[in-house]
């Protein structure tokens, strides 16, 4: 009896596929080009206390797993949520692309074979 060849799974994403999602990677690489400022944390504007005093702002992130917290002024506030709107745009922008460059290595290159349970039981009984 011959032994079986096993065949590679066929692809599955068709080449248009791959080529849309080549395309969108290459968006998502350009849209990362000219970076603004980018922090990490949350500002969070505390109202006055009273009808004469002002709004006071604070910065707020976690270094090595402890909370930091600094006190802000009103344009250090503008430019720092911004800073923290392009870093969350630039994480999910990244995030998307790990996904899209995950998907397509799976599928597009050979992928190592399974070892046979039988094999691995009998290497386990050699190595004790």
């Amino acid at each position: 009896m011959k032994a079986q060849e096993k065949k590679e799974p066929a692809s599955a994403f068709s080449a248009e596929k791959i080529h849309q999602m080549r395309h969108r990677y290459d968006q998502l690489q350009k849209d990362l080009i000219d970076l603004p400022w980018l922090l990490q944390g949350t500002v969070v504007e505390t109202p006055p206390k009273s009808a004469t005093a002002r709004a006071t702002y604070t910065w707020t992130r976690k270094v090595r797993a402890k909370t930091v917290t600094v006190s802000l002024s009103p344009e250090q506030a503008i430019a720092f949520r911004t800073a923290i709107a392009a870093n969350r745009r630039v994480e999910k922008a990244l995030k998307e692309m790990r996904m899209l460059s995950q998907a397509v290595l799976m599928d597009s290159l050979p992928r190592a074979r399974k070892r046979s349970a039988s094999r691995v039981n009998k290497q386990a009984e050699k190595s004790s």
